[in-house]
């Protein structure tokens, strides 16, 4: 079984409780598993979190909201990410941070597709290895046996945090699938990390959010090919990349 996992916790350190501000009236977190609900080839999608009390606001919510929720270490995200497989028997994962609220099912139901086609061929399968995505449409895919083995063999705290440096300085350990976008657009940046990231997404959902349907990547450029005027809004941080977005 494949599951969405999103990574969500409350201490972020660029922008603090991201996870649960408001976009039209609901918290980021909501609009992300709307999203992700929407994948065709996913079983099921949680949320995992860290075991802070300042994490409680997001358990409260995913129980008031009937969303499946898992509570693991706050820092080792590794072994976060391992026990929520473990205890959701996912045969894999698919990682979504939760700074990316503008996640396109389509394009994970794409990844998820090329994972279960090539059948235990590759431990990893990602569309930012190698960046042609906009920044905050970031998909990882975890085998199980994959996440196994990190959480046996990474062994510095740090790295068990921050486990896709390790993964991107030891690419030979792997089997990596990397998907590319048919056109590189890994100049736009759609992740939500500072003040104007969170304005500019705002203006996005106030824009083309609909309840009976989900916008797409298309959609997006779509907009922004019409109203270049919204990519100034947090233009500033154009090309502040990390890997994996461990921080929250």
């Amino acid at each position: 079984m494949i599951v969405g996992v999103i990574q969500a916790r409350a201490n972020s350190t660029r922008l603090p409780g991201k996870v649960m501000m408001p976009i039209l009236g609901k918290p980021i977190l909501w609009h992300i598993y709307n999203r992700l609900k929407n994948c065709k080839l996913l079983k099921l999608v949680i949320i995992s979190t860290g075991d802070l009390e300042k994490n409680s606001e997001i358990t409260e919510f995913a129980s008031n909201n009937s969303i499946p929720f898992f509570v693991g270490s706050e820092t080792d995200l590794i072994d976060r990410l391992y026990k929520t497989a473990m205890n959701f028997q996912a045969s894999a994962i698919v990682r979504i941070t939760g700074d990316c609220p503008l996640v396109d099912p389509k394009i994970v139901d794409e990844l998820v597709s090329e994972f279960v086609k090539n059948n235990d061929k590759y431990d990893i399968v990602t569309n930012c290895q190698t960046r042609t995505f906009p920044h905050g449409l970031d998909v990882e895919i975890y085998s199980l046996k994959c996440l196994t083995k990190l959480w046996n063999e990474i062994k510095e705290p740090e790295l068990r945090e921050w486990f896709p440096f390790y993964v991107n300085k030891n690419q030979s350990l792997f089997q990596i699938l990397n998907i590319p976008n048919s056109k590189d657009l890994s100049n736009y940046r759609w992740t939500i990390d500072y003040p104007e990231d969170y304005e500019f997404v705002k203006q996005i959902y106030h824009k083309l959010y609909r309840d009976d349907s989900i916008f797409s990547m298309g959609d997006i450029i779509q907009l922004l090919q019409k109203q270049p005027e919204l990519m100034k809004i947090n233009s500033k941080y154009v090309g502040m990349h990390n890997v994996g977005s461990p921080q929250i």
